[in-house]
């Protein structure tokens, strides 16, 4: 009997040695470090301020779950303050003294095409959540630089096909000089003679223009019944204040739904009553619902119920999806290659039941069949009719 317990107590001890060693070689794993940069101050901080504590909860409930393959993510968060050089100086930062695998970004076209010569040049995986400018888009093979946001051109086409639905021909441009805002009109002009209408007035803005109201009497002179925008949050109000004090009431489609949200919030919603913009977002989604209602727990504040927290949550999930698929976590190459292996994600943004991550030719989520016209009614954005 005493032989019996000492042989349990011994095979109880090895037991416990196997679990304490497992234990130990799991909390001491080496990280996966995953460079995060976004403006969190600059034109574009509004957005990064919104997408970082998404990005910031899924990166500690993966850690709390095991991690990768028992190995924890070490996210490292710079600011880029919507300025390519600082954006430079924190690619360099990941590559160098961290270590980084991959990156994730908030931020403008601009910047983004800084992050997307990088990744090209260094082959370290990029996904970035907001970028529009069609520029970013490879078109052929696989990319380094991915993206969640819809490019420029199918958002054209979805705003053009409403304006015509609507019988307008004579439209105006109103839009950011960065890239986002260049390439938008640019692809309008490409695109509106095939719509049947003329362009017949443009007008571009510098980050942080605070008075819009030349730019507004210029747009009413041309007789444009239709406005197309493609600008920042506060700019956007600064057309809203400018066109309300001239007089002027056009029907006006903005091309980011995030950015209009975010104007509603920074001043009297009631200027862009009736104003429209595209939305790649279904509010009543569950995958929606749940992004927010998390956030809400995470920060201890709700968040505004635009499509911020979303997109931030497909490019941090499509990331760790990357990771776990690569089989080498530890190989930038692999994490590329594992974005197109991506299948059964199921997206938060686009419609209900839309899968998958990217295709080799299409480095962007979304396409024009995911996108839905939505209205500025009672300071919320409500699906249009």
């Amino acid at each position: 009997m005493k032989k019996q317990c000492k042989r349990i107590t011994i095979l109880l001890s090895a037991a416990f040695l196997v679990f304490f060693c497992s234990a130990a070689l799991l909390f001491a794993a080496e990280p996966i470090s995953i460079g995060f940069t976004a403006d969190f101050s600059g034109s574009n901080a509004a957005s990064g301020m919104q997408a970082s504590p998404v990005v910031e909860l899924v990166v500690k409930q993966i850690n709390a779950s095991g991690g990768i393959n028992g190995r924890p993510i070490n996210l490292v968060a710079l600011d880029n303050g919507s300025d390519s050089a600082k954006a430079t100086g924190n690619l360099i930062l990941f590559k160098d003294k961290y270590r980084c695998k991959a990156v994730i970004a908030n931020s403008t076209s601009g910047v983004a095409m800084v992050l997307k010569a990088w990744a090209e040049k260094n082959h370290i995986p990029v996904i970035a959540v907001n970028p529009q400018s069609d520029k970013l888009w490879v078109k052929s093979g696989k990319a380094w630089f991915f993206r969640v946001e819809t490019p420029a051109s199918p958002r054209v086409d979805a705003v053009l096909a409403k304006v015509k639905k609507l019988g307008y021909t004579k439209i105006a441009f109103e839009g950011s000089t960065l890239a986002w805002g260049t390439d938008t009109l640019a692809t309008l002009k490409e695109k509106a003679p095939a719509y049947g209408m003329k362009l017949v007035s443009e007008v571009l803005v510098e980050p942080k223009t605070k008075d819009l109201t030349i730019q507004a009497k210029k747009l009413k002179d041309s007789g444009a019944q239709a406005v197309i925008c493609a600008e920042y949050d506060a700019e956007t109000v600064g057309l809203a204040r400018a066109m309300k004090n001239i007089g002027w009431n056009p029907y006006v489609i903005h091309t980011s739904a995030a950015n209009l949200m975010n104007a509603l919030a920074l001043a009297d919603p009631a200027m862009m009553a009736g104003w429209e913009t595209i939305q790649q977002i279904d509010p009543h989604k569950p995958q929606v619902q749940n992004t927010w209602s998390k956030t809400k727990e995470y920060t201890g504040k709700a968040p505004l119920e635009n499509e911020e927290g979303p997109r931030a949550m497909d490019g941090i999930n499509l990331l760790v999806s990357a990771l776990k698929l690569s089989g080498n976590s530890d190989n930038s190459t692999a994490i590329r290659d594992a974005f197109y292996k991506i299948k059964d994600y199921e997206r938060v943004l686009g419609k209900a039941g839309g899968k998958g991550g990217f295709t080799e030719g299409k480095n962007h989520l979304l396409d024009v069949q995911d996108l839905v016209i939505y209205t500025v009614k009672g300071g919320k954005l409500l699906p249009a009719k």
